[in-house]
């Protein structure tokens, strides 16, 4: 059995700082709404060239990336999370329309979680809190639906 703690990142947010990369302003909201329920600090970029001068920035613990985004530019975002320098890079997930066999072609191996729209936020936390626990070796428990 695993700790039953939350990775708590350095501005006290206990799921850590998330970056939603979306730009349907009400998947945009629930996801941030339902990221804050979960105890995670949640940021939104809108496009693609935003998330990038953010990441640039600020430090994250994850990603929740919406790759067709109205500039074009949410490849660009997958190939920076891919290709990051960082000892601790930020976890990320691909949130779609597409299939996922789409999104590989049209941006290549998506080396990551993918989760095509429409989804289950609450499936989204989840995944992130997996991800989270599995980089940094502990263990969340699930996030109170109430």
């Amino acid at each position: 059995m695993g700790l039953d703690r939350k990775h708590t990142n350095e501005n006290g947010a206990q799921g850590g700082k998330v970056l939603v990369v979306e730009d349907d302003p009400a998947v945009n909201r629930i996801l941030r709404v339902c990221l804050r329920s979960a105890g995670f600090d949640a940021t939104q970029a809108e496009t693609g060239g935003d998330a990038l001068r953010q990441l640039e920035a600020m430090l994250f613990d994850a990603v929740l990336l919406d790759l067709g985004l109205p500039d074009g530019r949410g490849g660009d975002v997958l190939k920076r999370l891919q290709d990051a320098p960082w000892p601790r890079s930020p976890v990320w997930v691909v949130i779609s329309a597409l299939d996922e066999d789409e999104a590989a072609r049209r941006y290549g191996p998506i080396r990551g979680v993918y989760i095509p729209k429409p989804f289950d936020p609450w499936e989204v936390i989840r995944t992130l809190q997996r991800l989270l626990a599995s980089r940094d070796g502990a263990s969340f428990g699930e996030p109170s639906l109430a």
